[in-house]
């Protein structure tokens, strides 16, 4: 066996065992009996109201991509880049041990077109940075309420300062990281960077449908910043789940929440995730044939 095939069969087996481990560990904290009975009593507009807002992230996040790409010279269409992305979604939320949406879209764009395979990678790699940059910006703008409210700052002009500082060191850094690293991407850094925030403010909304939901309104600024932390850590587990329960779960301990609510919240943004994931199934049955543009347009 290949030292990369491996890699990748260690690399798949630890996320699914971590995504077990703490789903498991959450289910022996819990009644799901109680948790699915709170979320029989959901009111289905919010729920669809929150699928929706999810499905538009994706999306913009499909655009960002595809920004990638053009700046790479290779222009798919953005019809092509949809299909492609909603593909890529469906084989890294329900296809544990195969190949991954990424690797997926650098296979079909390579097989296809003979577009660089070194290339494609930055692009896919880059897309994941300019979301995490944005991720860390947010979290840094709810952090500023979050930590005022509790009061671990006493002086509201240093925690200002601070918030403000961060909030300009963070794209600095990945400015320069991408300028030194990955220089094709300098001229449309800004733009992907706009497009991440606008991604992770959407699954923002989607989250506050759910909060509101469950009428918890009061505790939305700390959902949102669980559910921002939860993604960052997400990478960790396959597709998210048990880490996202974890983290809902971890920080109504803490916070004193409702366990119930909170792990409901969480266990309902993985089943919409994965219905709109089910998207790319369509596709692929369909089998599209992907299309490139004339222009970058």
């Amino acid at each position: 066996m290949k030292t990369k095939q491996l890699k990748k069969i260690v690399t798949t087996s630890l996320k699914i065992g971590v995504s077990a481990l703490l789903f498991y560990f959450v289910a022996t904290k819990i009644s799901f009996s109680d948790v699915f009975n709170i979320i029989r009593e959901s009111n289905v507009g919010l729920l669809v109201c929150s699928a929706v807002f999810l499905l538009i992230s994706q999306w913009v996040s499909s655009i960002r991509l595809n920004t990638f790409f053009h700046a790479l010279g290779y222009f798919l269409s953005h019809k092509s880049n949809h299909v492609l992305y909603f593909i890529g979604m469906f084989y890294n939320f329900f296809i544990p041990g195969g190949i991954g949406g990424d690797a997926y879209k650098i296979f079909k764009l390579n097989k296809q077109f003979d577009w660089k395979v070194k290339k494609l990678s930055a692009a896919v790699f880059i897309d994941r940075f300019s979301g995490l940059t944005a991720i860390g910006m947010l979290l840094v703008v709810l952090c500023i309420p979050f930590v005022q409210s509790l009061g671990w700052i006493k002086s509201n002009v240093l925690l200002y300062v601070l918030g403000f500082l961060l909030l300009a060191l963070i794209p600095l850094i990945s400015l320069i990281f991408v300028h030194k690293l990955f220089p094709s991407f300098k001229d449309v850094f800004f733009k992907t960077l706009g497009l991440s925030i606008i991604v992770q403010i959407l699954q923002l909304i989607s989250i506050g449908c759910l909060v509101v939901n469950f009428d918890v309104l009061s505790d939305l600024l700390s959902y949102l910043l669980v559910f921002l932390i939860s993604v960052v850590l997400s990478i960790v587990s396959f597709a998210g789940i048990g880490v996202r329960e974890f983290v809902f779960y971890q920080a109504a301990d803490l916070l004193r929440y409702d366990k119930d609510i909170s792990v409901a919240i969480g266990l309902l943004f993985t089943f919409i995730t994965a219905v709109i994931s089910l998207v790319g199934v369509g596709f692929q049955l369909k089998k599209y044939t992907l299309e490139t543009s004339k222009n970058n347009v």
